[in-house]
């Protein structure tokens, strides 16, 4: 088992929750709500991560074959990612303890504190991925090699049905995520992503597939977008700092 260590930024919680502009300013009630999130996630979170890397047989504008006969079909590998010796496969997840603290708010209809902690979890899982994505770019290239910008499933040039194939692939199990018959994973606060690897491969300009995705309307959506400085509520309420436990598989 490896440990990594990430960061829960407050501001990208708020802005799931509606604060998307510098005049967005929160009560002191969000802020309080918020405190007690961070402080609940604290506790409540297990983030978990698995990654597992394929060798590469061939390569097209249609997708990705692997050793040993699987093929992923994510369009247009080629002109995104260049040449590519290996695809590397990362399920990320915050657990399963959250969703069941959410539950039982919604069900004493404390609503304020519960959307908070979703919009929590979405914003621990998406950190979790981006840590893990940002360590294995530095530990290949001490190898000499590149890593591409993430791509899921659901994307525009990767169908989420290929879910299936990723959970085919990777032991899953080992870190407690499952996925149902329409390719939804449980737990919710899960990411599945796919990199591509080698010495040509095109590393990108950010670790965000914000930049390179081009899914129109997403609630979700954090990049590009301009780095202001942080506004002042923030050292207030401050970070949170979780460590989370991941292996690779073989």
């Amino acid at each position: 088992m490896s440990e990594l260590r990430f960061e829960i930024d407050p501001q990208e919680v708020l802005r799931l929750q509606g604060y998307r502009r510098p005049s967005d300013v929160p009560t002191p009630e969000v802020l309080e709500i918020l405190q007690t999130g961070l402080a609940e996630a604290r506790e409540a979170f297990r983030p978990r991560w698995l990654y597992q890397e394929f060798e590469v047989e061939g390569v097209d504008a249609a997708g990705c074959r692997l050793r040993g006969g699987s093929e992923l079909l994510i369009r247009e590998i080629p002109g995104r990612w260049g040449p590519i010796t290996r695809l590397g496969l990362a399920v990320c997840t915050v657990g399963d303890t959250i969703e069941e603290r959410i539950e039982t708010l919604f069900a004493e209809r404390e609503f304020p504190l519960a959307y908070m902690l979703d919009s929590l979890g979405s914003v621990t899982v998406e950190a979790l991925a981006e840590g893990f994505h940002r360590q294995l770019c530095a530990e290949r290239l001490a190898q000499d090699l590149k890593v591409t910008p993430r791509e899921s499933p659901g994307y525009p040039r990767w169908a989420i049905e290929e879910q299936q194939k990723i959970f085919a692939l990777l032991p899953t199990q080992r870190i407690g995520v499952r996925i149902n018959e329409y390719c939804i994973m449980t737990p919710r606060k899960s990411i599945s992503f796919a990199v591509g690897i080698g010495p040509e491969a095109r590393m990108g300009t950010s670790v965000s597939p914000c930049r390179s995705c081009d899914m129109q309307g997403c609630a979700y959506r954090r990049a590009p977008r301009r780095q202001a400085l942080a506004p002042a509520w923030t050292s207030a309420v401050g970070s949170l700092v979780l460590v989370s436990l991941g292996e690779h598989t073989r």
